[in-house]
C-alpha cells in the first residue's frame, strides 16, 4: 500500500472502521481496536475471522476507502458551498443595511435643512416656540420632581 493510502486510511479511520464493521459483520468492534489505518493488520484480522483471500479483502478495503474519501470530498465541497452562500447572504444584508443607513441619513439631513430654513424665514416665531417648549418641559420636570 502506498503512503498516500495509509494517510487516507488513518485520516478517515472512524468512518472506514464503521464501513468495515458493516461489510464484515463477523468482526467485533474490539477486533479493530488498535489497528487504526494499518492495512496489513486489518487484512490479517479480517482474513482470520472470515477466511477470505487477502487479495479480495484488499480490493474491498480499497473500494471502501475510495467510497469514504469521495464522501468526505463531497461533504467538504458542500461545506464550501454553504460557506460561500452564507458569505453572499451576509454581503447582501450588509449592503441592505448600508442603503437603509444612507436613506436615514438623507432623511435626517433633509429634516435639519427644513428646520434651518424655517428658523431663517421665521426667527421670532422659532424663538417663541423654543421658549414655550422649554417652559413646558421645565414645568413637567418640576411636577415630576415634587412627587
Amino acid at each position: 500500500m502506498t503512503t498516500s493510502q495509509e494517510l487516507k486510511m488513518k485520516g478517515n479511520w472512524n468512518e472506514l472502521r464503521g464501513r468495515i464493521e458493516e461489510h464484515w459483520s463477523q468482526l467485533t468492534s474490539s477486533d479493530l481496536d488498535n489497528l487504526e489505518g494499518r492495512k496489513d493488520q486489518i487484512v490479517g484480522k479480517i482474513q482470520q475471522k472470515t477466511g477470505e483471500t487477502s487479495q479480495k479483502i484488499e480490493a474491498e478495503l480499497n473500494h471502501l476507502l475510495e467510497t469514504v474519501c469521495n464522501s468526505a470530498a463531497s461533504t467538504t465541497e458542500k461545506l464550501g458551498q454553504t460557506v460561500q452562500n452564507a458569505q453572499e447572504h451576509l454581503n447582501q444584508a450588509s449592503q441592505a443595511a448600508r442603503q437603509q443607513m444612507d436613506r436615514m441619513n438623507d432623511s435626517i439631513q433633509q429634516g435639519y435643512q427644513q428646520a434651518e430654513e424655517t428658523v431663517r424665514k421665521h426667527p421670532t416665531e422659532s424663538v417663541a416656540v423654543a421658549f414655550g417648549t422649554g417652559l413646558i418641559a421645565g414645568v413637567i420636570v418640576s411636577l415630576a420632581l415634587r412627587r
